[in-house]
């Protein structure tokens, strides 16, 4: 009974945190995590103990496999030279380095206690820097190095830090034998977890090829996968359970994106919001554990006779201070030696000194400090376990302050933008004085979320659904194109916006494209000439003025649409065959439209606010051809159609929910009004509706 009510304890505390962080955002919500427990422990006598081997696998395992599930896949391929080295050479070498100072600084500690106590801070936690990334605007490339090595450098930290602490259990530490032990864990650890995440696959895609393809069914297993891996591992192999679980994480997440994601995008929904949840509650039970812990440790460290309260203090801010040096040393050396290879940034110290600013300590480190055995192979107390505890601790709150406080410092920066979401080019943010902090208009902040939901469609295509995707991509942009134009009264100058010379240019490669058809017989002059007039019209309306009556609109298309009808009658075509060569026109010039867009492109190769507003101008016409070229080539069917209306309703959803989600966080972040915000959803829930009832509006 008193787990459960443990459970409920733990869980209300989380909730509690949150609510407090909300209203003081500019603090991380692990530190009132921990003040939480702090709170349990001494007000109302709350007591943990877990034994390390379940806390391992309750709470590291599945935190590494959504880190591993998570993987940020395009930026670990083009930064991996800098993650790699981050997370693998730059872990040994704190482990060694750090363990070398450490053991130099306390002595008291043997020399694999230390190295034990270096390698479990070495690993970076990025949910703490995405937390800190909200209010500070940090340089691209230094966020996703720190998201790409987390995944790795937990793996690496993990099993450097059990290497140190098995030696020092069998009382003997031989540099030969822990580097064979090493090994043994890691690639016995990495063949177990690509085994069973291949194995968890293949029993995923048998089960949906039979029809077992329940949301709730899929989303247990992947929630159990975790936990599966890594006790294989530990308990059958005596390889490295975290090794298993992140290589089993980032295979599975691969062979679910191209399978289980593309039939059923439900599944992967549910699974991903299951797994925020659960990984959201373990990561805030971690630090409340550590609140409700430091009590007894504490007492622990104060009646040490060979160490005072004060210096234990002293001592875990320099373990820091050894632990940030060595990253900002190795990340200065790394400026250096791309410098001196490419010749074109040059080194900063300023550069060096975020990067190791941002390498926070977290919930892994505290997830495995507290694993550390109480006892050894001949009975005896682990040597110094609870000076280790507590300065791990220590290291962990000194980071996230030191984060917190001098990040706003050193980059002078507040942040314009959450990093996990898409930029937004400069040309949608609003004017600000200086040192204040940007406030998107609701105009601006719906084309911010729309672009977020098309980056989400772009996600989910595949060879089946892609002329659905751009359909709806285009049906976006052209609500974007509406607010633009709204915009355009609010700014004088508009020449961002602007698309006249794209638009002319693709008119001018369909022309000649169209002339190139009739020459060569591929179409009738009935055809040339209706897609002429076509092109004409098309070329008035750039420039023009959009303002027109909707209904007068309608009656002029279906005017043209009733004498289109009536040439093809008088003419000696049969409707199959112009309805070919239409779809032929269409087809060709859509494609020398793109060919030519692109073309003119590329002579825009500079990274200014025009060049880049150029290329998503272009980008959004060569989007409208490729949605003409796959509608053309789309059958007309009514199986097709039926599902062609579930993927559109399908993938919708999922846009319109990730455009929820972009307005949450821009209000959270303080970049909207309040009533923005609501104004915002309504519109987002009513085209939800219009979505759930087949008419997938805007």
């Amino acid at each position: 009974m008193w787990i459960l009510e443990l459970v409920v304890i733990l869980i209300v505390s989380v909730t509690f945190s949150n609510i407090i962080s909300h209203f003081v955002p500019e603090v991380p919500i692990s530190l009132f995590q921990i003040v939480i427990g702090l709170f349990l422990s001494l007000l109302l006598g709350v007591n943990v103990d877990i034994d390390a081997h379940w806390f391992m696998l309750l709470f590291v395992a599945p935190l590494l496999y959504n880190d591993a599930w998570r993987f940020p896949k395009r930026e670990l391929w083009e930064l991996r030279g800098p993650i790699l080295g981050n997370a693998i050479l730059l872990v040994l070498l704190t482990t060694l380095i750090g363990g070398y100072f450490i053991h130099l600084l306390m002595p008291q500690l043997p020399n694999s206690v230390a190295l034990a106590l270096a390698a479990v801070v070495s690993p970076t936690d990025p949910v703490a820097v995405q937390a800190i990334a909200k209010r500070v605007k940090l340089p691209e490339s230094v966020l996703h190095i720190v998201a790409g090595e987390s995944l790795i450098n937990d793996a690496s930290g993990l099993v450097s830090f059990n290497t140190a602490i098995k030696a020092t259990v069998v009382g003997t530490f031989l540099i030969g034998q822990a580097v064979t032990n090493f090994f043994w864990m890691t690639f016995m650890g990495l063949i177990v977890g690509l085994a069973l995440g291949s194995l968890l696959s293949w029993l995923r895609d048998t089960f949906d090829r039979v029809g077992l393809n329940d949301v709730v069914f899929h989303t247990v297993m992947t929630l159990l996968a975790p936990f599966l891996i890594y006790w294989t591992a530990e308990a059958v192999f005596h390889a490295s359970g975290v090794i298993a679980v992140v290589a089993g994480g980032v295979l599975t997440k691969i062979l679910s994106d191209q399978h289980i994601n593309a039939r059923h995008p439900e599944i992967s929904v549910t699974a991903v919001r299951t797994w925020e949840i659960f990984v959201y509650l373990l990561n805030g039970i971690i630090f409340v554990l550590l609140g409700i812990g430091l009590p007894p440790i504490v007492v622990a460290v104060v009646k040490n006779a060979q160490i005072h309260t004060g210096q234990a203090i002293l001592y875990g801010v320099i373990v820091w201070l050894i632990i940030f040096t060595i990253r900002t040393l190795w990340t200065y050396g790394n400026q250096v030696v791309w410098y001196l290879r490419n010749r074109d940034q040059k080194p900063t110290v300023k550069m060096a000194i975020i990067s190791g600013l941002t390498g926070v300590r977290g919930a892994v480190t505290m997830a495995a400090v507290m694993t550390v055995p109480a006892v050894i192979q001949d009975g005896s107390a682990f040597p110094q376990r609870d000076l280790l505890i507590f300065i791990a601790a220590v290291v962990v709150i000194v980071s996230l302050l030191v984060a917190t406080i001098m990040l706003p410092i050193v980059t002078k920066v507040r942040s314009s933008h959450d990093f996990t979401q898409p930029e937004i080019s400069d040309a949608e943010l609003p004017e600000t004085g200086e040192g204040r902090e940007a406030e998107l208009s609701e105009s601006r902040a719906r084309i911010f979320a729309i672009q977020v939901g098309i980056e989400t469609l772009r996600e989910q295509q595949n060879d089946t659904n892609r002329a659905v995707v751009y359909e709806l991509i285009t049906r976006k942009q052209n609500t974007i194109a509406q607010i633009r134009e709204q915009l355009m009264g609010e700014k004088a100058d508009n020449a961002q916006f602007d698309n006249s010379e794209l638009r002319r240019i693709a008119l001018d490669a369909q022309r000649n494209r169209l002339q190139q058809l009739l020459v060569e017989e591929k179409i009738s002059i009935l055809i040339f000439s209706i897609q002429s007039r076509r092109l004409e019209r098309l070329e008035k309306l750039i420039g023009a003025d959009k303002k027109f009556d909707n209904s007068a609109h309608w009656v002029r298309i279906l005017t043209r649409r009733a004498l289109r009808s009536v040439r093809i009658w008088l003419s000696d075509e049969s409707n199959k065959q112009f309805k070919a060569e239409t779809s032929l026109a269409i087809r060709e010039m859509a494609k020398a439209a793109i060919k030519a867009l692109s073309q003119h492109m590329e002579k825009y190769d500079g990274d200014t606010v025009l060049h880049r507003m150029e290329r998503q101008n272009a980008y959004e016409l060569i989007v409208v051809y490729r949605y003409q070229i796959e509608h053309e080539k789309h059958p007309d069917t009514p199986e097709q159609r039926e599902l062609d209306d579930k993927q559109r309703m399908e993938l919708e959803l999922l846009a319109l929910n990730a455009q929820r989600e972009t307005i949450q966080d821009l209000y959270e972040q303080g970049r909207i009004t309040r009533q923005a915000g609501i104004n915002i959803r309504q519109f987002i829930n009513y085209a939800e509706t219009a979505a759930l009832a087949g008419k997938n509006e805007e």
